[in-house]
């Protein structure tokens, strides 16, 4: 039975089914009947993602597929090997045009099996086997080479040894390659955003082989890609598509590049001196491009000319902003319509509140989401402690349909509490237009009477407004501690507060 959830993940990824029974080892029939199947199921390809292996046999019980042959008019391939270099150009529209053109000449074509078996003989006996193989603009496979390069310590001379890194283009077969001091994770998605920019853009598909610093596991039914490297291929647009476990034809591109780095590029750079990573990159950049340049051995060109005359064109353009490695974090939407990261506070649509979200941290931005919707963005506040970054339209109006909790509720439990309370809740409530910032603020302070009472509360507000305009929690809970309450007059200071015991009704 084939895998419908994998064969609908590229699928929804704008995949071929051609393509996709290449990447997953199916009969292109099978995939066809596959897919066909789904359609008819009146499901969409993203709503299999969700189902259980036992509802997906349910829906899809196991069935027989077919075989199709045929024969005759032998085309002229030499013409259709041209096209189908061509982007865009797949051996199914060739067959196609093939046929009509047979029938109105009233000639027998051959069928669809026959015509791609003799178009594939013709292109392994002239040397351009990979233009059916590889279209371009589709694919970039990359993987770490088994050579390792190094440079001096400039300090005590020794020698250091870092890890090679190797991409490449499989239609044009230009390469790209970039050193690193080890292979762990950052290592591993800053080689890809240095790769993307070589490139100058995109694939639709990225083939890495099975390490474990990008796929935490693959089976014939289950593909678990690492999210920190999910979440960099889709903010580039690509899908992941790993290699088959033990299937060293589905990336034999890449390890065909890697031996010829081994041997053209970095046997190259043996006898030279480097005192860091970056000279060492320098150089091995300038030797990358000199081997793109090499002109090919079996066709006329260079890697570089088809990916500027061909390939380049048809390769994703890339975001504006280069992609910023993420962590994650989960947290709860608080009654102030904020979460907490750091000591610090960021807004989240009021219509979330109590929810357990999702904060993506990069190393200037925060992003909320809710089962992968993004909610609301924010930059990193950093030197600070306490601080609200709020987004206007996040905040619920002023009304207790959207919470427990707002102003008014507060400045009545302070008004009990007595005018002084009240003074300094009403300047904190006063202080910004964003009344939801300092809920857990005033929460806090009211609180204090529950170890203190009420009757210290009122003192130590008396005396932090006697000491400074805007008191905060900090402020009071250290009169508190200290005890500066218990020794304070108990008459207030005039003009300290604005509205005395006649305005409260006392």
């Amino acid at each position: 039975m084939p895998n419908y959830k994998e064969i609908a993940r590229l699928k929804a990824a704008g995949q071929s089914n051609r393509a996709i029974a290449d990447f997953l080892g199916l009969s292109r029939n099978t995939v066809n009947a596959a897919v066909a199947r789904i359609e008819d199921s009146g499901l969409r390809f993203e709503d299999l993602q969700i189902l259980t292996d036992a509802q997906i046999n349910e829906v899809f019980p196991p069935t027989s597929g077919r075989k199709v042959e045929g024969e005759y008019y032998m085309p002229d391939f030499e013409q259709l090997k041209k096209e189908l270099a061509k982007p865009g150009v797949t051996l199914q529209l060739l067959w196609e045009e093939y046929s009509d053109r047979c029938r109105l000449s009233g000639l027998k074509p051959y069928q669809l099996t026959q015509f791609k078996k003799h178009f594939n003989d013709h292109l392994k006996k002239t040397g351009f086997k990979d233009i059916i193989q590889h279209k371009a603009g589709e694919q970039i496979e990359v993987d770490w080479a088994g050579v390792r390069p190094y440079w001096q310590d400039p300090d005590s001379g020794e020698k250091v040894y870092g890890w090679l890194f190797a991409a490449v283009l499989p239609f044009s077969g230009l390469g790209f390659a970039y050193v690193t001091p080890d292979m762990k994770m950052p290592s591993w998605i800053q080689c890809h955003i240095k790769m993307y920019e070589f490139f100058g853009g995109a694939t639709t598909i990225l083939t890495p082989d099975n390490l474990k610093t990008g796929i935490t596991k693959h089976t014939r039914d289950e593909l678990v890609i690492n999210s920190t490297y999910q979440d960099m291929a889709e903010y580039y647009g690509t899908v992941v598509v790993p290699a088959r476990v033990r299937t060293p034809r589905d990336k034999n591109q890449v390890e065909n590049l890697v031996y010829q780095f081994e041997k053209d590029v970095i046997g190259r750079l043996r006898n030279c001196q480097f005192f860091s990573i970056d000279e060492y990159n320098d150089q091995l950049l300038l030797e990358v491009e000199r081997f793109n340049n090499k002109p090919y051995q079996k066709k006329e060109g260079t890697r570089r000319s088809v990916f500027n005359e061909v390939e380049k064109a048809t390769l994703r353009p890339l975001p504006v902003r280069r992609y910023e490695m993420a962590t994650y974090r989960t947290a709860i939407v608080q009654s102030n319509s904020h979460v907490a990261y750091q000591k610090n506070y960021y807004s989240v649509p009021y219509q979330y509140l109590g929810k357990e979200v999702t904060l993506k941290i990069t190393s200037h931005h925060l992003t909320i989401l809710y089962n992968k919707n993004v909610l609301s963005e924010h930059e990193l506040l950093w030197n600070k402690i306490g601080a609200y970054s709020t987004i206007p339209t996040d905040m619920p109006p002023h009304s207790n349909a959207y919470g427990e909790w707002n102003s008014t509720r507060y400045l009545n439990w302070a008004k009990n509490k007595g005018p002084n309370v009240y003074e300094v809740i009403y300047r904190i409530f006063a202080s910004s237009n964003v009344e939801q910032q300092h809920y857990r603020t005033v929460h806090s302070i009211l609180k204090l009477a529950s170890a203190y009472s009420d009757q210290r509360l009122e003192e130590a507000c008396r005396v932090a407004l006697k000491q400074m305009n805007s008191p905060r929690y900090k402020d009071i809970k250290h009169i508190l501690e200290t005890g500066e309450d218990l020794c304070q007059h108990q008459e207030s200071a005039p003009g300290k507060y604005t509205r005395g015991g006649d305005y409260f009704g006392l």
